[in-house]
């Protein structure tokens, strides 16, 4: 039996959870029964990672918005090679591939994975908040287009099947739930925290609270660092990750007066140093898909304090493997970590308890079901 011919595409090619996703992906499908290659934008952190690997990437150009060059992009991709399975993330890739297929005589097995319904979630108040209205209804009713079109959807978590059910983005017969996965054999023995912490120029007996997450609206850190502020003792806070609310984010900082204990160390890939060299993970997001960083800090051991949203409340029991508080709830938040300062060590380990079902969450695990709807779709298509 011939391989199939796999094309994995994503919008952007920065680190992000989408990309990790995406990288395991590539790392770990079977490479006898699958010949995977990636389309994405020219340059980035998965373009590099996934070409170590041996993978071919064909860059193609996908814009946010309605655009002529990126319908030609991608029409010419599809026009110079045959791909059995087109598998898009994200909703910019989701968009274009699936629009752009349908006009295909010959048009491949389509599958596209929800990392989280970004635009049904509004923020009530906040400037801009028609907009957000009009902008989630005309979303939805794109999705409920290209799912006429989509062979397969999938969901990294049971919120996001049943949001994506309930408003019609998604059915029932055709949608499956795939976790998230890891590497969790190499979060599974952290590195020598003394050498970590030299890394990050972190003193040795400070206490660290650590956070991975673009600075978007959506990862909470206005939050984080109203309640880091009204904690009372000499804790530092790192924050690993960029994005559009870098600055405003650092004059939070400097307003609160705390912008000598909080560390903006930007977007980087040696997160298992990082959470290595910390205490506590501390994610106090507004919404999440299911979030890969917060996965990593459980393999890792690390005590973590999360929102209680979307996905998170079905990695963390509260009390049991870390702790969950409301979101957008500053005194709750303040409080977790004040706990957390007080028996800064891990309750119930998530990852190796044969009761927990952690199993789920190994990248092989992910890379073999997602590689069996490949399968199965082809068989009846």
């Amino acid at each position: 039996m011939s391989k199939l011919r796999v094309l994995l595409t994503i919008d952007e090619a920065s680190l992000g959870g989408g990309q990790m996703h995406v990288l395991l992906l590539t790392k770990y499908l079977d490479r006898e029964n699958f010949e995977v290659e990636i389309a994405t934008e020219q340059t980035g952190w998965l373009v590099d990672e996934v070409r170590k690997l041996g993978t071919i990437v064909h860059p193609i150009s996908i814009a946010n918005k309605l655009s002529w060059k990126s319908y030609q992009s991608i029409r010419q991709l599809f026009s110079s090679h045959k791909f059995d399975i087109v598998h898009t993330h994200g909703g910019t890739a989701g968009f274009w591939m699936r629009l752009v297929s349908i006009g295909l005589t010959d048009r491949p097995m389509m599958l596209h994975t929800y990392h989280g319904l970004h635009y049904l979630h509004i923020l009530p108040g906040t400037i801009g908040f028609i907009f957000q209205l009009i902008k989630r209804v005309i979303f939805r009713l794109i999705d409920r287009f290209l799912l006429k079109y989509t062979d397969r959807i999938i969901c990294v978590c049971q919120s996001d099947y049943d949001r994506a059910v309930a408003v019609k983005v998604a059915h029932p017969t055709n949608t499956s739930i795939v976790y998230n996965g890891i590497e969790i054999e190499r979060f599974a023995t952290p590195l020598d925290r003394d050498i970590a912490r030299r890394r990050f120029g972190f003193g040795a007996s400070e206490f660290i609270f650590g956070n991975v997450g673009r600075l978007h609206t959506q990862k909470g850190h206005e939050y984080l660092l109203r309640a880091f502020a009204k904690l009372n003792n000499s804790a530092r806070l790192a924050i690993v990750g960029d994005g559009e609310l870098r600055y405003e984010s650092i004059g939070l900082a400097d307003e609160l007066k705390i912008e000598r204990r909080v560390m903006f160390l930007g977007a980087r890939s040696d997160i298992y140093e990082f959470l290595s060299a910390i205490d506590v993970f501390v994610l106090p997001s507004l919404w999440e898909g299911q979030p890969i960083a917060l996965l990593e800090a459980l393999a890792i051991g690390k005590p973590c304090i999360a929102s209680a949203v979307d996905g998170i409340p079905e990695i963390i029991t509260n009390g049991v493997n870390g702790y969950l508080v409301p979101p957008r709830n500053i005194e709750a938040l303040t409080q977790a970590m004040d706990r957390a300062i007080d028996r800064p060590q891990p309750l119930t380990p998530f990852f190796g308890s044969s009761d927990c079902g952690s199993a789920r969450f190994v990248a092989q695990q992910m890379a073999t079901e997602i590689g069996n709807l490949y399968r199965v779709g082809r068989k009846s298509a």
